[in-house]
């Protein structure tokens, strides 16, 4: 999910302010129009906690009257996926073609025009963001609040993304929903941190920052949030990093596997914190993860798919459920390789249409992403095996091309924590596995064995980590026809 800069992995939580070169930094009535004295006071306090880790940054939200009035009175749009779109899609393309740069030059050359149907618009790429940004920004926004987000390039260049504060923090209420959907209580608490952004990394933006919008009665106090790292150069002195979190509790830890790991391992080992939910927005969960979260603090994970170009997308509460489109402004086509719609239950590229940041409405953006479009019992679309970019394919003992969605099911049930499997041009097969235990990583390799008829040679890892930066349930195939 969406990052704040290079190479994080933050589903949710206030981005870097952006401000042109030269400008004064802010101070925190700027960062936060609408806090009383007192909790900015909390959030001061906060700062200046004697086992804090060293904080490298101070950002906001920049919410005002006006934006918390919006977002309380916002009614969602329903998911909608592949056949007709909903009418707000047909009025983002008339609105493109008169007021972002690349559309309005669409209409003069004479290519698309405000009533072009959705489906015979070009799609967008990652490369298009990144060489012209500005060919997507509307021109009739004021840039005078704009917010900055970086995606980290893991499939490409960085990308610096405009964003909205007001669509930043409609984030945080989709995700408030999503948790209070999950089964649990999501509520202000003045004694508990509200959030953590949690990574786990050599260096980071760190930070505290206060959730304006948050859902709360009247005179309740504004929950607070706070970036944090936690590889141990972030703490100035040993016993720090246990003591701040035993402090503050964090009731929402919003993360990706690596980190996660990390914190159920320090719970493990005695760590008194006790979330009321996971919120995992960036890498692959297995069925593994979610039953250890389940285990260590008896609490829901909610795994929420979407780009920081994008926002949330799909939502997915257990393992093997498939991820449910969020009721946003989003549509979902699944297009193959050449870019035409495939039939429901058939693979393809996730591609995304969304009017969310008023900064960067999308039309057809290809997310680089493969799943296969269903729907629920209740109608609503259904992203199914969702992997993240196309499937690797593998070749078995009889010269079969086997790809590598299925391998995904063959080492989940094995009970892996998370993999990387290869395959090398002569055929040999590598699995490194971290495993809960020794037995569930032979298991693991016997499956790939009896899959692809081939001997596998297994390491078992003991640490995510050590798969290297990146989503970690990975693959690569260094066989030549099918590279």
């Amino acid at each position: 999910m969406p990052t704040t800069d290079p190479g994080t992995t933050d589903p949710i939580g206030p981005p870097a302010e952006y401000a042109p070169m030269g400008a004064v930094a802010l101070d925190d009535v700027e960062r936060w129009p609408t806090l009383g004295a007192a909790d900015l006071a909390r959030v001061a306090a906060a700062r200046a906690h004697p086992a804090a880790p060293v904080w490298v940054h101070e950002t906001g939200d920049r919410l005002d009257e006006a934006d918390l009035a919006a977002l309380a009175g916002g009614q969602p749009a329903a998911a909608s996926a592949g056949g007709t779109p909903p009418a707000w899609v047909a009025a983002l393309v008339d609105r493109a073609h008169r007021t972002v740069p690349r559309y309005r030059a669409a209409a003069r050359d004479g290519r698309s025009g405000p009533g072009t149907p959705l489906a015979d618009l070009p799609t967008v790429t990652r490369r298009d963001l990144v060489t012209a940004l500005a060919a997507h920004v509307p021109l009739d926004v004021p840039l005078d609040r704009v917010l900055h987000g970086t995606s980290s390039g893991s499939t490409g260049a960085a990308l610096l993304v405009p964003l909205h504060p007001r669509s930043v923090a409609a984030d945080l209420l989709l995700v408030h929903a999503l948790v209070e959907h999950a089964g649990v209580t999501w509520a202000s608490d003045a004694t508990r941190l509200g959030l953590v952004n949690l990574v786990d990394q050599r260096a980071a933006f760190t930070y505290v920052s206060a959730m304006s919008a948050f859902p709360r009665p009247a005179g309740a106090p504004v929950p607070l949030m706070a970036r944090v790292n936690l590889d141990a150069s972030a703490w100035r002195d040993p016993g720090d990093r246990e003591r701040w979190f035993e402090e503050h509790d964090p009731q929402v830890v919003s993360t990706s596997t690596i980190p996660l790991t990390h914190l159920l391992d320090l719970a493990e080992a005695g760590l008194a914190v006790r979330p009321v939910a996971v919120v995992n927005g960036a890498t692959h969960v297995t069925p593994a993860i979610h039953r250890r979260v389940r285990d260590v603090w008896g609490a829901p994970l909610v795994d929420l798919y979407g780009l920081r170009e994008t926002g949330p997308v799909a939502v997915a509460t257990g393992p093997g459920q498939g991820h449910v489109l969020v009721d946003r402004r989003v549509h979902v086509e699944v297009l193959d390789a050449t870019g035409q719609p495939v039939p429901e239950g058939q693979r393809g590229e996730v591609v995304v249409t969304v009017d969310e940041n008023p900064y960067l409405p999308l039309l057809r953006y290809r997310t680089g992403d493969h799943a296969a479009l269903a729907r629920a019992s209740d109608g609503r679309p259904v992203l199914v095996g969702l992997e993240g970019r196309a499937a690797v394919l593998f070749v078995d003992s009889a010269g079969l091309a086997r790809p590598s969605i299925d391998a995904t099911q063959v080492l989940q049930t094995a009970g892996l924590v998370a993999w990387h499997l290869h395959q090398d041009r002569d055929g040999h097969v590598r699995l490194r596995a971290v495993a809960p235990d020794a037995p569930a990583a032979q298991a693991a390799a016997r499956a790939v064995h009896a899959w692809l008829d081939r001997h596998v040679e297994l390491e078992v890892l003991h640490d995510v980590a050590d798969l290297g930066g990146g989503k970690p349930a990975r693959y690569s195939c260094d066989v030549p026809s099918l590279s």
